[in-house]
């Protein structure tokens, strides 16, 4: 995964702190056709999981029938990433993780805290196994 691409995602969103034409075009030379769903990803929701104390994050962003466990960067519990990413290579990350970028630089997002213990909470209630 190209992690200097999605650090370019980052830095464009969050210099402008707006998402405008020119970062709409940019968007869709990286991740063709699939700009509106990133856009419509972000009107979903992104999530921010803090647990204390161990100062454990993970991001959620809500799909269109389920929730998605994101570590950024990294991975996304979605189909489209296990399929296009990890299986056909076809892609370097699904529209989750641009999303949850693009929110992060623009600090528009949901911040929740919880307790160490309710993490094993959220990955069951999101069909994960641990």
């Amino acid at each position: 995964m190209s992690k200097e691409l999605l650090l370019k995602i980052f830095e464009k969103v969050k210099q402008k702190q707006l998402i405008d034409e020119e970062f709409i075009s940019f968007l869709e030379l990286i991740f063709p056709d699939k700009t509106s769903d990133v856009m419509e990803t972000l009107k979903r929701g992104i999530t921010k999981y803090i647990y204390k104390p161990s100062n454990r994050v993970v991001w959620t962003a809500m799909g269109r029938n389920q929730e998605h466990l994101i570590y950024p960067k990294l991975f996304c519990s979605c189909q489209d990433y296990y399929k296009s990413v990890v299986i056909n290579r076809t892609r370097e990350f699904c529209k989750h993780i641009i999303a949850q970028v693009i929110s992060e630089a623009l600090q528009n997002f949901k911040e929740t805290t919880l307790e160490d213990k309710k993490f094993k909470e959220l990955v069951s209630e999101l069909k994960l196994q641990i």
